[in-house]
């Protein structure tokens, strides 16, 4: 959506992606194919740009932050804190008085039995970082649902939340003037 938005605005856009042909490589001027996590191939993309940008939660923080003297990252890297880790997404709506699903940290399959004791069931196990629409998670219907994820639990960090019936999903987007500083 940005490179779009960018693209019709004049803006020259590139894009770094390990997906060949990735939907926003599509519209983009140019395509570094490599990880995120890529500093070689971050730092090529950021000699290329005068801004860079993100739009997705799965960036790695200490390869973008070395490039910020390349390049400028306008919404900072502190952002990714909070998005790229589902408990601290979570925590940081609950103390902002924002409504979320209930919600518990999952390290073993006792907590996992726990959290669906309180929290119900049917629920969704999610990796606390690293997973996107729909990669990283796991439907949690019943018992032979815990028993096939239980070896996978002490490989990460996990969320489990109740299942939500819902209408329609929503993305926002946020932006800011840069001329409006903190």
């Amino acid at each position: 959506m940005m490179a779009l938005v960018a693209k019709s605005m004049g803006y020259k856009v590139g894009v770094l992606d390990p997906t060949p042909e990735a939907p926003a490589a599509q519209v983009a001027d140019f395509q570094i194919i490599a990880d995120y996590t890529d500093v070689k191939s971050l730092t090529q993309l950021a000699r290329a740009s005068a801004v860079l940008t993100y739009e997705f939660e799965n960036v790695d923080q200490q390869a973008l932050q070395q490039v910020t003297a390349i390049a400028a990252v306008p919404q900072g890297i502190d952002l990714l804190t909070i998005t790229g880790n589902r408990l601290n997404e979570k925590r940081f709506c609950v103390a902002h008085g924002l409504p979320v699903t209930p919600f518990s940290e999952i390290h073993t399959i006792g907590d996992l039995e726990r959290a669906r004791q309180e929290i119900g069931c049917p629920g969704i196990l999610k990796t606390v970082t690293g997973g996107y629409d729909g990669h990283g998670q796991v439907d949690i219907n019943e018992t032979t649902d815990l028993e096939a994820i239980a070896p996978q639990l002490s490989q990460t960090t996990w969320i489990y939340e109740r299942r939500q019936t819902f209408d329609r999903e929503l993305s926002i987007m946020v932006t800011q003037d840069a001329a409006a500083k903190r």
